[in-house]
């Protein structure tokens, strides 16, 4: 006899039924309004966008659009598989992931405000460009959010979006600096030698100061990648004269402020350097 998995309260399944997030959505959602649309931190990743880990597993976020009367056993919060909300939405705030209804990427993102510091917000909305989304649809969504908790971090975050992130880490990266001070860098911009030959694109770049910045998590230690990075950062000090200082978890997620002050102070001695030898051409 196959062992069956409780989902949630009157919903069990067997395994080969449940083999990923989208499969238990829809487990829940066999219980619920017909309405009902997944949202939230849930939508996020079935979207697939960039998010921290969470501490514990995260509950199934649902929206119930209509006066439809919930199952008593998912009307109150002590349901710890699914949180339910009522709220109207739009047409063009629903869209479906496989055969799963979700809100849309801009109104999953401002959703994610809520919960969400300024860094994380902003990697997530970089990856809501990535998939598809404009600036402006995301810019609509904020401003027809009205008394909404997070709003007011997601007019922050806003200006500070940029598509040419590839990673979390990147985007954490950049807005942590942008938040101490230093201006804004370039993200992903291909730096070339003097002959006009393609070197490298950089997390983050000081094109005034011939510096790049960075990233290397987990997947830079394979040893073939390692070879590769130092084989790039090589050609880019000896080709296109730029520095290449290099930051790692520890100093993006945990001594953002140590990061910052080395990037400052290497870009402010680059400058100077720069400088004097302009100066005595």
């Amino acid at each position: 006899m196959t062992e069956l998995i409780r989902v949630t309260r009157g919903v069990w399944r067997p395994p080969e039924a449940l083999p990923d997030l989208t499969a238990r959505c829809a487990a829940l959602l066999s219980v619920l309004p017909t309405d009902a649309v997944v949202a939230g931190r849930t939508a996020a990743q079935l979207h697939g966008l960039w998010l921290p880990t969470p501490d514990e597993p995260d509950r199934v976020e649902v929206i119930v659009q209509g006066t439809s009367e919930l199952p008593r056993n998912h009307a109150r919060s002590g349901r710890h598989e699914v949180r339910v909300r009522r709220r109207r939405l739009r047409c063009d705030e629903i869209t479906q992931v496989g055969e799963v209804p979700v809100t849309a990427l801009p109104l999953t993102w401002l959703h994610l405000a809520e919960c969400l510091c300024l860094e994380d917000l902003v990697a997530a909305g970089d990856s809501v460009l990535r998939s598809g989304a404009r600036e402006d649809e995301l810019s609509d969504v904020v401003q027809r959010a009205v008394r909404q908790r997070g709003v007011r971090r997601a007019r922050s975050a806003l200006p500070l979006l940029d598509a040419r992130s590839r990673s979390r880490p990147e985007s954490w990266m950049r807005v942590g600096f942008v938040q101490r001070g230093l201006r804004p860098s370039g993200v992903n911009l291909p730096v070339r030698d003097e002959w006009g030959q393609w070197l490298a694109e950089p997390d983050l770049s000081y094109e005034d100061a011939r510096l790049a910045v960075e990233y290397n998590g987990r997947f830079h230690a394979d040893l073939d990648r390692m070879r590769r990075d130092i084989t790039r950062e090589v050609d880019v000090a000896e080709r296109g004269r730029w520095l290449t200082v290099t930051l790692g978890p520890v100093q993006v997620f945990q001594r953002m402020d140590q990061a910052a002050a080395l990037v400052r102070e290497l870009r402010r001695e680059r400058l100077m350097i720069m400088t004097l030898a302009s100066s005595r051409r």
